[in-house]
């Protein structure tokens, strides 16, 4: 098992080096620019998002073909692209917080910008390796999507949809997510490791040097 590190050790410059400083204040530009990058990591990320949209579109056409009314469709609607991923934030969260914990992370809170509308967690000055970074960044991902294909695979009706549609709406509440994959995909079979300084509203990404 790695030997935890503390942000002291990081600042050995014989052996890691600051690679990135990301101002929490920056983070909707760093993700618009990691999200544009050419690689497996974004492929799979829009990949995915055009999948979950086509799967809530075909029920859409067939509820448009016969006529259940515009009220039952914006009902619904607005179920899926607004209230149930509402609710979905706290879990999503809550599932980055415990793989924090998982990877041995402490001083875990939970943080919003609500002028650029996004939400994260961070776990004051504890390194996190690139191992379970990834783990914790993908875990949202994976788990509420499968639960959510499952679910909507079980119910039928307009709540079938909804639930479709809350797939894709949570697919693009991931993109911070893949942002960061990006950003590590850069720097592939090499060692990152990085925390987040609350007071600072700073994310610190360190490359161990080789050799």
């Amino acid at each position: 098992m790695a030997t935890k590190l503390t942000p002291e050790q990081l600042a050995d410059e014989s052996r890691y080096r600051l690679i990135l400083k990301l101002s929490y204040n920056d983070i909707p530009g760093f993700v618009l620019r990691y999200l544009s990058r050419k690689n497996r990591i974004t492929f799979f990320f829009w990949l995915s998002s055009l999948f979950f949209l086509l799967l809530a579109i075909h029920p859409t056409i067939e509820f448009f073909s016969v006529h259940p009314g515009i009220q039952i469709i914006a009902l619904y609607g607005f179920y899926g692209l607004v209230a149930f991923p509402i609710l979905l934030i706290p879990v999503h969260e809550g599932i980055h917080a415990l793989f924090f914990l998982l990877a041995g992370a402490k001083s875990i809170t939970v943080g919003a910008n609500f002028r650029d509308m996004f939400f994260y967690v961070t776990a004051h000055r504890s390194p996190v390796r690139r191992k379970d970074f990834t783990r914790l960044a993908l875990a949202p991902f994976v788990l509420i999507s499968a639960g959510l294909w499952v679910a909507a695979w079980m119910v039928s009706g307009y709540l079938s949809w909804s639930l479709y549609l809350t797939l894709f709406a949570h697919a693009t509440m991931c993109a911070g997510d893949f942002a960061m994959l990006s950003f590590y995909r850069q720097y592939e079979d090499r060692e990152i490791i990085t925390y987040d300084d609350v007071e600072e509203k700073a994310a610190y990404f360190f490359l161990e040097e080789e050799g």
